[in-house]
């Protein structure tokens, strides 16, 4: 008598590492439970131009720029950041160096995330991927549309464009008469202009009554008029 014999398939042991996370916020939680924050003066620099780029960093609080330096030592912001922004994506994600210089321009809380832990959920986490390119494809395209009103325009359309942007940045909710809280050198810096040509059309502005400047505050008198700056024809011509 054939004595029965039960054949069955090996079943490989699943050596998959379990992705703890699945979106963004989880990532972020994750972060600061492992104490990976960063407490940033004024002025402080988080990262430099030239440097490797080892990790991103997200704002929790405050405010931070990227900027440039020509050869002539002139600055050039290229990005201003607020609670709610990572920045450093670009570097990290072409495994090279950082293209700019990162600033804190009021005192911030910043969670970092290493390169590591970013290839690991990309590895094992498809829709998080997904979300981190949306992001990155984002930032550079704000910043290429800066960068190409910047070169091209006259040097009033560059102030109010450095002024409705950080109008727009700052002022998310669009509050009536927003105060920029802003130096100058950093607003000359933004808008690609010197300093004095900056404050000579700021006061032209202000004798427009598009905007005013208190205790060395900028006040946003008249959005729709700062928008035609930039968008249609110079008030100055009679447009208003």
């Amino acid at each position: 008598m054939m004595k029965k014999v039960m054949i069955t398939d090996e079943v490989e042991p699943d050596n998959t590492p379990v992705n703890p996370v699945t979106t963004i916020n989880e990532l972020l939680q994750l972060q600061m439970d492992e104490g990976n924050l960063l407490h940033l003066k004024k002025k402080r620099i988080i990262y430099s131009e030239g440097k490797s780029a080892t990790c991103i960093f997200y704002v929790l609080k405050g405010k931070v720029k990227t900027s440039k330096w020509n050869e002539d030592g002139k600055e050039l912001i290229t990005g201003l950041f607020n609670e709610g922004d990572f920045l450093g994506f670009q570097a990290l994600m072409d495994g090279g160096r950082h293209r700019e210089t990162a600033e804190v321009m009021e005192e911030a809380d910043l969670v970092f995330i290493s390169r590591e832990d970013l290839q690991f959920l990309f590895r094992y986490n498809n829709s998080f991927l997904l979300d981190i390119i949306k992001i990155l494809t984002r930032n550079i395209a704000d910043k290429q549309e800066q960068m190409l009103r910047m070169a091209y325009s006259s040097l009033r359309k560059k102030v109010g464009e450095a002024l409705l942007i950080t109008y727009e940045k700052y002022n998310p909710s669009g509050s009536i008469e927003f105060s920029l809280n802003i130096s100058r050198c950093n607003l000359a810096a933004l808008a690609g202009v010197a300093k004095e040509s900056l404050i000579r059309t700021l006061s032209d502005m202000r004798d427009e009554h598009i905007i005013d400047i208190q205790d060395g505050k900028i006040i946003i008198l008249d959005h729709h008029k700062l928008e035609r700056i930039i968008y249609n024809d110079d008030l100055r011509n009679g447009n208003a």
